[in-house]
């Protein structure tokens, strides 16, 4: 009887720590995460959240956002931003894309093509003088120096 009940205690013991291990999921998040950040991107969740009454985009997103810094660039101004969400303003951007907010509108020839190389978990990217974000749901196949590449790249439109 004294067997069955250590026995037991081990087990409750065992089921407790291991209840604490991440997840597969988790784990490749966090290297993921972690690679970004190594490269230099600043990377965080957040809750993109929508101007439905302007643009016609109705529900918020959340997302990582991995974005790149110019602290040189001291005017913080919006460029542009687009949603992976129907919206009132889509002109010039492929299926599904919105406009979400624009001061100057990038070259919609480089945009569609960067926006053609993209995986569909990318769902928001922002551009303003002195930073560039992209937001994404990371799935399995997002890799830390492919999202930098996107960043870079909408940083330059």
């Amino acid at each position: 009887m004294t067997l069955v009940i250590v026995v037991i205690i081990m087990l409750a013991a065992f089921g407790s720590v291991y209840m604490l291990k991440p997840s597969a999921r988790q784990q490749r998040l966090a290297r993921l995460r972690y690679d970004a950040i190594k490269i230099g991107l600043q990377v965080k969740l957040e809750t993109f959240k929508v101007d439905s009454k302007k643009m016609g985009v109705r529900d918020d997103i959340v997302a990582a956002r991995y974005e790149i810094l110019n602290a040189d660039i001291k005017s913080q101004a919006l460029r542009w931003c687009i949603v992976r969400q129907a919206g009132w303003e889509q002109e010039g951007l492929p299926e599904g894309w919105s406009w979400h907010g624009v001061g100057q509108k990038p070259d919609l020839a480089k945009l569609n093509a960067l926006l053609a190389t993209m995986t569909s978990d990318v769902v928001v990217i922002e551009v303003y003088d002195n930073r560039a974000n992209v937001m994404t749901m990371e799935n399995k196949a997002s890799s830390a120096a492919v999202i930098k590449q996107w960043v870079e790249e909408a940083q330059r439109l």
